[in-house]
């Protein structure tokens, strides 16, 4: 269509934009211990064959977790009596695999969100003993021992993944242990020749925090 007077044709486009708002799951979460938790197996077997003991003490343990939505964390656990985990084993003649693990854990946290991002305020402390003790005795043998004992007083785990959406990430994140953690394996056998493998690992923590977004 011709203009008069020599006006220029002009066309205007709008283009729509579209906002998208991401739900908030918000979550509090306040734990406190005040008395001992004891986690503790003891075994007495004369042929080691499929021998598998495992003993755990948690004094405060929590999860949370979001799918589409960002997830508004604010956190608080506090220990304030020991934990221990013992496990003892006694066989008399390994033959297969014999294995012994002990973890105790004064406070623990994990928490995630998937398609979103995520903000967590995290506070632990611990104000007592946090202990892991593992004993293994064998007469004789030629199977597989193995032996772990693991001591944490705080832990805490915080993760957010976007899948191809935008994840963003706040950590506030403040730990204290006051006391001792500690983790001890005993191996005891009389016949060391006969041993074909013999695993032993012990790991304390005192603090541990582990945070990451992919996006």
């Amino acid at each position: 269509m011709a203009l008069s007077n020599g006006a220029a044709a002009q066309e205007a486009t709008t283009d729509a934009t579209t906002t998208t708002t991401v739900p908030v799951s918000t979550v509090l979460n306040g734990q406190i211990n005040l008395n001992s938790v004891i986690a503790d197996i003891k075994v007495v077997y004369d042929d080691g064959s499929g021998v598998d003991a495992t003993a755990a003490a948690f004094a405060n343990d929590f999860t949370a977790v979001t799918r589409g939505s960002t997830l508004d964390l604010t956190s608080t656990q506090t220990n304030e009596a020991a934990v221990q985990a013992n496990v003892d084993v006694t066989v008399d003649e390994i033959d297969g695999y014999t294995g012994a693990n002990s973890l105790a854990v004064s406070n623990k946290i994990t928490a995630g969100a998937n398609f979103a991002g995520g903000v967590m305020n995290v506070t632990q402390t611990a104000n007592a003993e946090t202990r892991a003790t593992t004993t293994i005795t064998a007469s004789d043998g030629w199977g597989k021992t193995q032996g772990t004992a693991t001591a944490v007083a705080n832990s805490a785990t915080g993760a957010v993944a976007g899948f191809g959406n935008p994840a963003p990430l706040e950590v506030n994140n403040n730990q204290t242990n006051n006391a001792l953690s500690s983790a001890t394996v005993n191996f005891k056998t009389d016949n060391t020749n006969h041993a074909a493998f013999t695993g032993l690992s012990a790991t304390a923590i005192g603090n541990s925090a582990t945070y990451g977004a992919d996006f």
